[in-house]
C-alpha cells in the first residue's frame, strides 16, 4: 500500500493559473480533495473524476462559530474528520485546495493544527498580497531601515500616531470607508500616498492611487472589500 500523504495546495488569488506548478502537479494526483464551491468551480476540470468535498469555511477553528452553532460546527468537523481519516489509512493522497497562502491567512488554518498528527505539507501560492504588490509594479521596502506592516482593519481603527510603520498593509474583510477616511486623515499627513488594490490576481484587477489628502473621491464608490487591499505609506518614487 502507498504512503499516504496531505498536501495543502495555496492555489493563489484571482485567475486560475496563478497556482504554481508543484501545486498543480500535486492536485493531479490527488485521490480526495477538500475545496470550496468557488475552487470546485475554478478547477472543475481539474477535479473531475476525483473524490471532492467541502471543507467548510472556518472550520477548526472559532471562525466558523461566525456562522454556525457549536453543534453544527462539530458535526461538520466529525464528518470530515472521518472522510480524511478514513483516506489517510487507505494510503491515498489528501489535497486541501486553498486560494491564496494560508502561511499568511486562511479561514482554513484551522486544518494545520487539527491534522498535525498526518503531517500536512503546505505547498505556497501566490497569496493576495503577492498579487497586489505585483499590481503596483513596485518594490515596498528599498531600504534596510524601513518597516513594513501588514494587519486587518481593527489593529488600523486602534493605532496611535506615536509608532506608524513607513508602509501600512490592510486587508479589508469589510470595512466601513468613511471611517477609514477619517482615522487615515488622523494618522498621516495628507500628501502621504496610498493605493487601492481591487481583486489582486485576476484579470480584472484595478488600482486606484491618491494620496491621504485626496481620499474623499473614492468615498462614495462601491467596492467589494473583500477583494481589496489597501496600502498607505507608498513611495513616490
Amino acid at each position: 500500500m502507498k504512503t499516504s500523504r496531505f498536501f495543502i495546495v495555496n492555489a493563489g488569488a484571482g485567475a486560475h493559473d496563478n497556482i504554481t506548478l508543484r501545486g498543480y502537479r500535486i492536485l493531479q494526483q490527488a485521490d480526495l480533495v477538500i475545496a470550496s464551491d468557488s475552487q470546485r468551480k475554478r478547477f472543475a476540470e481539474e477535479l473531475a473524476g476525483k473524490q471532492v468535498i467541502d471543507g467548510g469555511h472556518g472550520l477548526f477553528d472559532d471562525l466558523a462559530l461566525r456562522r454556525l452553532d457549536p453543534d453544527e460546527a462539530a458535526r461538520q468537523q466529525d464528518a470530515i474528520r472521518q472522510r480524511i481519516e478514513a483516506a489517510h489509512a487507505a494510503g491515498q493522497t489528501i489535497v486541501l485546495l486553498e486560494s491564496g497562502d494560508a502561511a499568511l491567512f486562511s479561514p482554513y488554518r484551522g486544518y494545520l493544527t487539527a491534522f498535525r498528527h498526518l503531517q500536512p505539507e503546505l505547498v505556497p501560492g501566490v497569496s493576495s498580497f503577492n498579487a497586489g504588490n505585483a499590481a503596483l509594479a513596485q518594490s515596498l521596502l528599498h531600504d534596510q531601515g524601513q518597516r513594513l506592516q501588514l494587519s486587518g482593519l481593527a489593529a488600523f481603527m486602534e493605532a496611535g500616531r506615536d509608532c506608524l510603520p513607513d508602509s501600512w498593509v490592510l486587508f479589508c474583510m469589510g470595512l466601513d470607508l468613511p471611517r477609514l477616511i477619517d482615522k487615515a486623515r488622523e494618522l498621516y499627513p495628507a500628501d502621504t500616498e496610498m493605493a487601492l488594490v481591487l481583486n489582486a490576481g485576476y484579470p480584472d484587477c484595478e488600482v486606484i492611487r491618491c494620496s491621504v489628502g485626496d481620499l474623499d473621491r473614492i468615498a462614495d464608490r462601491e467596492i467589494a472589500f473583500p477583494y481589496c487591499l489597501i496600502y498607505i505609506g507608498l513611495d513616490r518614487n
